[in-house]
């Protein structure tokens, strides 16, 4: 499998924002940040890895949690292999050591981020990067708002949390799902 990144002024346009991002997130590091990507397959995750690729050569790994829950979700977790090998970045595939149990998303949630950790301290990764993205925030906005939330809980999601950074927050998914399409990549669409 051979990846082509995006090129053209959008793309370069695409790049100056995320690098704006990421600079508003890390500062100046001397040395260079490493960073693990956590990258599922979708467009969010597939465009979070192809900027990263562009702007932070050397200085990324990557990983896909398999929670085993749906029967494509290994063949998925391998073609995400794949496109990191075309682009040059070490992937890896996490997989809990436990089924998962109780209340799925919360749990696959927490399962997540546990592995991440691990991988990062594991290949000496300063951060976690993660594909939330602006509709993301929206909805959680939307979801804290029906819950009942007062003005001091409908706070969206953090772009800098622990080790975790979300660099793509001011991109929509839209712009995200076109980065992808102009780096020829198809991405994966989980219906969970």
């Amino acid at each position: 499998m051979q990846i082509g990144l995006p090129k053209g002024e959008a793309a370069d346009a695409d790049l100056q924002r995320f690098q704006a991002a990421l600079s508003k997130l890390l500062g100046k590091t001397d040395p260079p940040a490493k960073i693990l990507l956590a990258v599922s397959g979708g467009p969010d995750s597939l465009a979070l890895l192809i900027l990263a690729a562009r702007t932070l050569p050397g200085q990324i790994e990557a990983a896909t949690v398999d929670h085993r829950l749906r029967p494509e979700s290994r063949a998925e977790a391998d073609y995400v292999a794949a496109i990191c090998a075309s682009l040059g970045i070490t992937h890896h595939i996490l997989t809990p050591a436990q089924p998962i149990t109780g209340s799925m998303q919360a749990a696959a949630r927490e399962t997540r981020y546990a592995l991440l950790t691990e991988c990062a301290r594991q290949q000496g990764c300063d951060w976690i990067a993660t594909a939330h993205h602006a509709d993301d925030q929206l909805e959680t906005l939307l979801m804290r708002l029906a819950r009942g939330s007062g003005v001091n809980g409908l706070s969206g999601v953090r772009a800098r949390q622990g080790m975790v950074i979300r660099p793509l927050l001011e991109f929509t998914k839209s712009e995200l799902e076109a980065i992808c399409a102009n780096a020829e990549i198809e991405p994966v669409f989980d219906p969970s």
